[in-house]
């Protein structure tokens, strides 16, 4: 799946501004009465600049300098930005994104997952991920569009692959034009040929209730005569061009047009379920309104920081199988 949206590559910054953003952040993790992360509120570099300087003006005298030689160590050593905001603020979704670090409040209610990283293991050789906790033993996926070309199913099927998601369809981001992948039927015939479990999802960019009906009924009309091992899934994606049509969508609006084709799929028998990161979940989706279906989340880091309960874990875009030309991205399902 080629994802049109990236976090923001905290990466490129200079390691004085890297000192100034995280130095703040960690003195206000020693010195809570003095500055404190609002929830929802996020920090221009000015912004953080002026709390550093208020900071240091306070703490100075208690030593706080040695914090920021101990944290340009272990920045010089490879830790980022976002890693050193992340084991500070636990209570916290810090989102790397609109060139801002955004802190978003756990919420409580939601039912939170369960997954320990030492479970999980990575194959030396071939990068793949798997996951085992003495109930649970993960199985590995990949997901494919038209991007992929002609698939050797097969083969890829021979590589231990066990099930697939096929793109089915996808709108414009800028023209609003929904378009059918020129290879979906084929891949579902191929994958279920070769003995894979076939999901589908759909890349939306709709914008109001008619268009998501439209790509509900129009992936209902191309699935007529199969049968699904997997779920159709909502791909909800934020698109980093500012003249994506769907940065007009408020978080309830995006929201309800999710359930909005959710249910009208559900509605025609099939399962169902959401692709979202870290960004779009926290930030761009009402998670609360959207308990009654299945997760699927897309992150590219070796860690289980996202809180919440997902079934499917996207890990890396850049995978490799046999019979697939090129990059693919790699998947792990977790729930039993």
């Amino acid at each position: 799946m080629r994802r049109a949206f990236r976090y923001f590559l905290v990466s490129i910054l200079s390691i004085i501004l890297t000192l100034v953003a995280v130095g703040v952040i960690y003195i206000v993790a020693d010195t809570h009465n003095r500055i404190q992360v609002k929830t929802g509120k996020s920090y221009t570099s000015e912004e953080v600049k002026a709390l550093i300087e208020e900071a240091k003006e306070e703490g100075i005298d208690q030593g706080k300098i040695s914090v920021l030689a101990n944290l340009k160590g272990s920045l010089e050593d490879g830790s980022s930005v976002i890693a050193v905001l992340k084991s500070f603020y636990p209570d916290y979704i810090v989102v790397a994104a609109n060139n801002r670090y955004n802190f978003v409040e756990i919420d409580d209610s939601l039912a939170k997952n369960e997954y320990k990283v030492e479970n999980l293991s990575v194959d030396e050789t071939t990068g793949r991920y798997s996951y085992s906790d003495g109930q649970t033993v993960s199985r590995f996926g990949i997901d494919v569009s038209s991007h992929q070309g002609d698939i050797d199913w097969e083969a890829v099927a021979a590589d231990g692959v066990e099930f697939v998601f096929v793109r089915a369809l996808y709108r414009g981001y800028g023209t609003g034009k929904l378009m059918v992948d020129e290879k979906c039927v084929e891949n579902i015939e191929g994958a279920q040929a070769a003995g894979l479990d076939v999901g589908v999802y759909v890349f939306s960019q709709a914008i109001n209730e008619a268009e998501v009906v439209e790509e509900a009924a129009t992936v209902l009309n191309i699935l007529d005569g199969y049968e699904l091992q997997l779920p159709v899934v909502f791909d909800v994606e934020k698109v980093a061009a500012k003249d994506a049509r769907t940065n007009i969508l408020s978080v309830d609006e995006r929201t309800n047009l999710t359930k909005v084709f959710l249910n009208t799929i559900e509605g025609a028998g099939y399962d169902t379920m959401i692709y979202h990161n870290t960004e779009m979940g926290a930030m761009l989706l009402d998670l609360s309104q959207l308990t009654d279906y299945k997760k699927w989340f897309a992150g590219y880091n070796q860690e289980f920081y996202w809180p919440y309960e997902f079934d499917l874990w996207q890990y890396t875009e850049s995978g490799h199988v046999n019979g697939i030309e090129g990059s693919v991205d790699m998947d792990i399902w977790l729930k039993p």
